[in-house]
């Protein structure tokens, strides 16, 4: 019969370069880490350590934005990163597909285990020692072109954009710029001239994202 593969849904789930486990969305034709890298070390090089945010945590309390929970490794790597350190983090994801959240619910083979099981618990009871959470299930566009509150952190990792065109043009970025604090950034994995002249437009500068492992397509830091 040959290989079978796992599917849960419209998903198929397989394993990455680092061990860490992805799915592949069928709906959307892309997978939700790059197979060749990693999906825990995508998180940690592309987000984590992109954004500082374990030293920003470290001098103050933090508004994190995150921009497609989907399985949840930057948020279970910045609870593993963030540990025992006392500000307060208060996380805002977004998430359009409900499907996704309750693979990460009940799954055992996410890791990593300690950033897992806190992350659960988040999604049960929206708060966990010096961690608050609410998670919005819906349009991410929606909710983003109407929201009042700003942010010193924003994760964003929707789908492509030939993909999900609509999480990446104009009147989103620029909202983006403004729900940003002065002094925060934004972390992505895009790295196209064509995204960054889009965000330039709307006012932020941006760097590369520095210190990727050899072979690590570059992401991006906006800042304002």
């Amino acid at each position: 019969m040959g290989n079978l593969i796992p599917l849960l849904g419209n998903k198929k789930l397989f394993a990455t370069a680092d061990g860490s486990i992805s799915f592949y969305n069928l709906s959307y034709e892309e997978a939700y880490h790059a197979k060749s890298i990693g999906a825990y070390t995508e998180s940690l090089y592309k987000y984590v350590m992109a954004s500082n945010i374990v030293d920003r945590l470290r001098e103050k309390p933090i508004k994190l934005l995150d921009i497609g929970f989907g399985l949840g490794y930057n948020l279970a790597v910045t609870i593993e990163k963030t540990k025992g350190l006392k500000n307060r983090l208060s996380i805002t994801s977004l998430e359009k597909d409900p499907e996704i959240i309750e693979i990460v619910k009940n799954s055992i083979f996410l890791w990593p285990v300690y950033g897992y099981k806190v992350l659960r618990i988040l999604l049960e009871n929206g708060s966990f020692e010096n961690y608050d959470f609410k998670l919005n299930i819906g349009d991410a566009r929606k909710y983003i072109l109407s929201c009042k509150n700003r942010y010193d952190v924003i994760f964003f990792d929707p789908f492509s954009k030939r993909n999900n065109a609509e999480m990446w043009d104009e009147d989103l970025i620029s909202k983006l710029y403004h729900i940003l604090n002065h002094g925060g950034v934004i972390a992505t994995y895009a790295c196209s001239k064509r995204i960054r002249k889009d965000f330039s437009k709307a006012g932020f500068s941006f760097k590369e994202i520095p210190n990727l492992p050899d072979g690590f397509q570059s992401g991006t830091i906006f800042y304002k």
